[in-house]
């Protein structure tokens, strides 16, 4: 009993967040099973949700073992669920493309917005592309562009301002003052 307890305590010790990091150092020597060994008990034990990011990573990039939608989906849907913003990101567009899940615009638009709305500026960008497009259920361009905005000011690099003029178009003055006036308002999530 009291060996138990001993190997209980140190693994509770051995895996804590710099696990991950543990995991990174050794997948970036080349000892891939290790890595992914590393990753697979830092989220058994701890729940550590960067480590459940870099499996979702190691599945999809296909680079080591080929590539496997399904399996990085589950990895990126502990890690959103957990608060990861970049997995948040991720399981965003495996949705929206129906990638390794089956694709829903809304599941897409919910991950997006969970990272959006903590500032992360390539989920506003997808975010308003979700709510500016002419095959949503629902489409707000007002919505669109008060997060293109939001995007274009957090220095979404990937952003072509085309979108937001293209957009702007399709909008009255009044409708791009509240979105103007939205996106002033917006204050991050912490």
């Amino acid at each position: 009993m009291r060996h138990a307890l001993i190997v209980s305590v140190w693994l509770a010790l051995a895996v804590s967040p710099a696990l991950a990091d543990q995991g990174g150092d050794l997948y970036a020597s080349g000892h891939y099973s290790e890595a992914v060994a590393w990753w697979k008990q830092a989220s058994e034990t701890s729940q550590d949700h960067e480590a459940q990011f870099r499996l979702g990573d190691y599945y999809e990039s296909g680079v080591v073992e080929p590539e496997n939608l399904p399996e990085a989906a589950k990895w990126y849907m502990l890690a959103a669920e957990g608060g990861h913003a970049g997995a948040q990101f991720a399981i965003g567009s495996f949705y929206e493309a129906g990638a390794g899940v089956e694709q829903s615009s809304e599941k897409a638009a919910f991950w997006y917005e969970k990272c959006a709305s903590r500032n992360v500026a390539n989920c506003q960008f997808n975010l308003g592309r979700l709510h500016g497009s002419e095959q949503s259920a629902a489409p707000d361009l007002v919505e669109a562009y008060k997060w293109y905005y939001l995007a274009a000011k957090n220095g979404f690099l990937e952003f072509d301002a085309q979108e937001l003029v293209e957009l702007a178009a399709r909008l009255t003055s009044e409708q791009k003052r509240e979105a103007v006036k939205r996106a002033v308002a917006f204050k991050p999530a912490s």
